[in-house]
């Protein structure tokens, strides 16, 4: 498999931005680009322009936690806030429009330690046009 080019990263939690965008760090080549995006999921009957100071903040912190450790690496890298009532069609969106090479995803441990695949990593690993690469955190 060649080096990606052109990775998404898509950066839920704050806990797990650093971590996720240290992997893409790894994975792509030099003169690769990242993108970072963050998903506000929004329910259904919530208009997508509707106000979220709040929601908005988290999201830009999230972004610029990932975006300093990919300073670290030298690697361009671009920042996206999407607001979206799917997250998992909006990055799928964001795959094929920007030509992605590889999309990154975190998914979560269930309450009995297995791991959980999210609808929205399973979403995504179905019906990306690229290669997805699905990080699991450790145990804590």
């Amino acid at each position: 498999m060649k080096r990606p080019k052109q990775i998404l990263v898509a950066l839920k939690e704050y806990e797990h931005a650093v971590e996720l965008t240290d992997l893409a760090c790894r994975v792509g080549t030099r003169g690769a680009t990242l993108l970072l995006v963050n998903v506000i999921e929004l329910p259904d009957v919530t208009p997508l322009d509707a106000e979220l100071p709040e929601l908005e903040a988290l999201a830009k912190k999230i972004l610029r936690a990932g975006e300093r450790m990919a300073r670290r690496s030298r690697l361009k890298t671009k920042t996206l806030v999407l607001r979206a009532h799917s997250a998992g069609a909006a990055l799928l969106d964001e795959l094929k429009e920007r030509k992605i090479d590889l999309a990154i995803l975190g998914y979560h441990h269930g309450r009995l330690g297995e791991a959980v695949f999210g609808s929205t990593a399973r979403h995504v690993a179905a019906q990306a046009p690229c290669r997805v690469l699905l990080s699991i955190p450790r145990l804590k």
